[in-house]
C-alpha cells in the first residue's frame, strides 16, 4: 500500500514516533536495556532516518544528548526541522565510515516511493532487499536507485565520549566501527547494532564488547537469531542483570 501512495509515508511514521514517545511502543525491545544503565550522557544514532531511535532513546535512556548521523540531507532536514526545540538532540547530515571523503549513497527506489531506510553506501546491500520474495508482484523495472554524493568522516576524529551507540547503516556497519576504533576501545559503549557480520562481531569482542540479546525479561547469550545485537562491556552486562534479578 505504501507503495502506491508515498505521501502517507510523513504520518506514518509520526504516529509511529508518537507511539514510541508516549507510550514505549513501535520500538525494539533492545533499547529498553538502556534503562538499567542511567544516567547516560552521550548517545550516537548512527542511522537516523525518520527519528525512530532518537525517541526510542529519549524514552528509555534519556541522554544527555543525542547526536544523531543522516546523511540523506533530506531525511536530515526534516530530522533537524522536528528537534529544532530541542537542546539535546543535534543531527548531522554525514555518513560514518573508516575513511574521510564523500561516497556516494544508494537509496532505493520502487515507483515514486523511496525507500530510504534501506540506503546504504554499498550499491548491492542497497537493492538486495526488495525482491519477489519481499514484494508481491514484484516489477524488476520499476526498481531503481537514486544517487546522492555524501561526505563521509570517522568518528575517532570527532573525540567523542559515547556511552550509547546505535548503528543501523544497512551493511557498512563494519566500516563504521572501523573508524571509530579508538573510541570504542576508550570508552566501551554499550552498542546496539543491527545483523552485525560474524568479522564484526570479533572485532568488538576484541575491544572488549561482548554480545547479548534481550528477551524483554534479561540478557541472553546471543545466537544469531535476533534482529538486533547489544554490545556491552562484562561490566555493563552485570549492571543490567542485576537490575533484573
Amino acid at each position: 500500500m505504501q507503495t502506491k501512495f508515498p505521501s502517507v509515508r510523513p504520518a506514518k511514521f509520526a504516529f509511529q514516533n508518537f507511539l514510541t514517545r508516549a507510550f514505549g511502543l513501535h520500538m525494539d525491545i533492545d533499547f529498553r536495556v538502556l534503562s538499567a544503565l542511567r544516567p547516560i550522557g552521550l548517545a550516537l544514532d548512527i542511522g537516523g532516518n525518520w527519528g525512530q531511535s532518537i525517541h526510542a532513546l529519549q524514552r528509555c535512556a534519556s541522554p544527555g544528548r543525542i547526536l544523531s548521523f543522516e546523511p540523506n540531507r533530506e531525511l536530515a532536514d526534516r530530522l533537524a526541522a522536528r528537534f529544532t526545540r530541542d537542546d539535546t538532540v543535534d543531527v548531522v547530515s554525514k555518513a560514518l565510515a573508516d575513511k574521510s571523503g564523500q561516497m556516494t549513497l544508494y537509496v532505493p527506489r520502487y515507483g515514486r516511493y523511496s525507500y530510504d531506510g534501506l540506503a546504504s553506501i554499498d550499491r548491492e546491500e542497497a537493492r538486495s532487499w526488495l525482491n519477489p520474495k519481499t514484494m508481491s508482484w514484484f516489477d524488476e523495472n520499476a526498481m531503481e536507485l537514486d544517487e546522492h554524493v555524501v561526505e563521509v568522516i570517522r568518528l575517532d576524529d570527532l573525540r567523542l565520549s559515547p556511552d550509547v551507540v546505535k548503528i543501523d547503516v544497512q551493511g557498512a556497519e563494519e566500516l563504521v566501527v572501523r573508524g571509530g576504533i579508538e573510541t570504542f576501545e576508550r570508552h566501551r559503549p554499550v552498542s546496539i547494532i543491527e545483523n552485525p557480520s560474524a568479522p564484526l562481531t570479533r572485532l568488538l569482542g576484541e575491544l572488549g564488547l561482548d554480545p547479548y540479546a534481550f528477551d524483554g525479561r534479561k540478557l541472553c547469550p546471543h545466537d544469531g537469531t535476533w534482529k538486533n545485537t547489544i554490545f556491552m562491556s562484562e561490566t555493563d552486562a552485570k549492571r543490567v542483570s542485576a537490575s533484573r534479578e
